[in-house]
C-alpha cells in the first residue's frame, strides 16, 4: 500500500515537472507561427499592390505618359486620386506665358507708336503638346499695347520622314537667317536690326506654309551641314519692303547651315539664304533676296563668352518700279542691300554688354530728297539676367536715317517668362 502511493506521488510529480517545463515552449511557438502568419500576409499584400502598379505603368506607357507622370495605384485608397489626377494631366497642353515690357524715349519729331512710353510691348500666350510619338503641336498668340491679338504661330512638326525630314505645317517663323527665325526674348538686343525690320517686317517673317529641314550627308564629320526649304505664303511682314503686300503667289526660301567646332571652346557658324516672291499681284516672282550670316562664338572661360554675329541681304529686283491699282507708279532700288555686325559679351552670368552697327538701303525710293544712301544706327545695350525666367536690358541707338534727319533712343526692357517656354531667357 505504501509502495503503491509513493509510485502515485512520484508519477504526479513527473507530470507536474513535465507541465510546467513544457508551457513555455508551447508559448513560444505560437508567438513564432502568428507572426509567421503576419508577414505572409504583408507579403502578399506588397505582392498585389506590385501587380497593380505594373498595370497602371503598362496602361500609361499605351497612352505615352512620362515616367515622372506614372504614380502607384492601390485599389479602394487614398492613393487613387493622385494618380488619376496625374492621368489625366497627361493629356493637358503645356502652357507658358512670356511678357516683354518696354519703356522708350526718342527725340524723333515723327509720331510713332511707342515713342515716350513705358508699354506692353508684346504677351505671348504659349500652348504645345504632343501629338502623338511623331508629330507636336504648338502655337503662340501675341496681345499687344499697339496691336490687336493675333496668331503669330500655329504649326505641327512632324518627325519620322524618310532620311530623317523634320518637317512643319502652319503659320510659322521660317528658318531664315538668325535674327529672323528667333522670337524677340532670345535677341541679344531690345529690338531688331534694322535690315530684318525694314526688308522682313516688325518682328521678323512668319507666315503660313510647309518646311522641311534635314542634315545633308557628308564624307566627313569636322562640319554639320544642316538644310532647309520651305513655301509659304506671299507677302511680307508687318512693315516689310522686301515683298509686296498681296498673297496672290507663294514666296519660296531655303537656309543652308553649316557648323563647325574649331576648338573645344571656339565654333563658328555660317549660312546662306536664297529667297524668291512677288512684289505685286501683277508679278510673277519678281523678288530675289541673298542672304549671309556668320557668327563666331568663343569661350573665354565658362563664364564669360564672346559672340560675334553678322548677317547681309542683298536684293535683285526685276523691276524698278510698279503700278498701283490706280495707276500710281512706285519707283524701286533694283539692288538694295543692307547688314548688321553684333558683338556681344558675358561680363559674368549675370551681367553682360554689347554693340550693333546696322545699313540699310532703303527700297522704295519715292521721296524726293535722299540726304543718305542709307540708314545707319549705332547700338549700345546692358543686360542683367536675372535668371533663366527674368531679364532686364538697357540700350542707346543712334540712327541717321537716307531721308535725312536723325534719331536718338534710348529703350529700356523687361522680360519674364512663366509655365513652360522652349526659349530660356539666356
Amino acid at each position: 500500500m505504501k509502495s503503491r502511493r509513493l509510485t502515485m506521488t512520484v508519477l504526479g510529480c513527473v507530470l507536474w515537472s513535465h507541465a510546467a517545463w513544457a508551457d513555455p515552449v508551447t508559448e513560444e511557438v505560437s508567438a513564432l507561427r502568428h507572426d509567421v502568419q503576419q508577414l505572409t500576409a504583408t507579403v502578399q499584400q506588397l505582392t498585389t499592390t506590385v501587380q497593380a502598379q505594373q498595370q497602371r505603368i503598362a496602361q500609361l506607357e499605351q497612352f505615352g505618359a512620362k515616367p515622372s507622370q506614372v504614380t502607384s495605384t492601390v485599389p479602394a485608397t487614398a492613393a487613387q486620386q493622385p494618380a488619376a489626377a496625374s492621368f489625366s494631366s497627361a493629356f493637358n497642353p503645356e502652357i507658358g506665358v512670356v511678357a516683354d515690357i518696354l519703356g522708350k524715349l526718342s527725340n524723333s519729331s515723327t509720331e510713332g507708336d511707342g515713342n515716350d512710353k513705358l508699354s506692353v510691348r508684346e504677351i505671348e500666350l504659349v500652348f504645345g503638346h504632343p501629338i502623338d510619338p511623331y508629330s507636336r503641336f504648338d502655337s503662340t498668340i501675341t496681345f499687344s499695347d499697339f496691336e490687336n491679338p493675333d496668331i503669330e504661330e500655329a504649326y505641327i512638326t512632324h518627325w519620322g520622314l524618310p532620311g530623317e525630314i523634320k518637317a512643319k505645317l502652319g503659320r510659322m517663323r521660317p528658318r531664315i537667317g538668325k535674327a529672323s527665325a528667333v522670337h524677340g526674348d532670345v535677341l541679344d538686343t531690345v529690338d531688331e536690326p534694322l535690315v530684318v525690320s525694314e526688308y522682313l517686317g516688325k518682328e521678323g517673317l512668319f507666315r503660313t506654309g510647309l518646311e522641311l529641314t534635314g542634315f545633308v550627308p557628308a564624307p566627313w564629320t569636322a562640319v554639320t551641314h544642316e538644310l532647309t526649304v520651305g513655301i509659304i505664303e506671299g507677302g511680307v511682314g508687318d512693315g516689310g519692303t522686301l515683298f509686296g503686300d498681296v498673297r496672290r503667289h507663294p514666296s519660296f526660301y531655303t537656309h543652308l547651315k553649316n557648323f563647325l567646332d574649331v576648338s573645344d571652346t571656339t565654333n563658328i557658324e555660317l549660312g546662306t539664304t536664297y529667297l524668291v516672291g512677288s512684289k505685286d499681284a501683277t508679278d510673277h516672282f519678281g523678288v530675289n533676296a541673298f542672304g549671309f550670316d556668320a557668327t563666331l562664338t568663343h569661350y573665354v572661360t565658362p563664364a564669360n563668352k564672346l559672340k560675334w554675329q553678322n548677317e547681309l541681304y542683298l536684293q535683285d529686283r526685276k523691276d524698278s518700279f510698279t503700278i498701283g491699282g490706280n495707276g500710281s507708279r512706285t519707283k524701286f532700288n533694283k539692288n538694295p542691300w543692307g547688314l548688321y555686325s553684333l558683338v556681344d559679351y558675358r561680363l559674368s552670368p549675370r551681367f553682360g554688354v554689347g554693340g550693333r552697327f546696322d545699313y540699310v538701303q532703303p527700297v522704295d525710293l519715292n521721296p524726293v530728297t535722299k540726304a543718305r544712301n542709307a540708314d545707319t544706327a549705332w547700338s549700345g545695350y546692358l543686360t542683367l539676367y536675372q535668371s533663366e525666367f527674368a531679364r532686364w536690358r538697357l540700350q542707346f541707338r543712334h540712327t541717321d536715317f537716307a531721308a535725312g534727319g536723325d534719331d536718338n533712343t534710348i529703350m529700356a526692357e523687361g522680360t519674364v517668362a512663366i509655365g513652360v517656354h522652349k526659349h530660356q531667357l539666356q
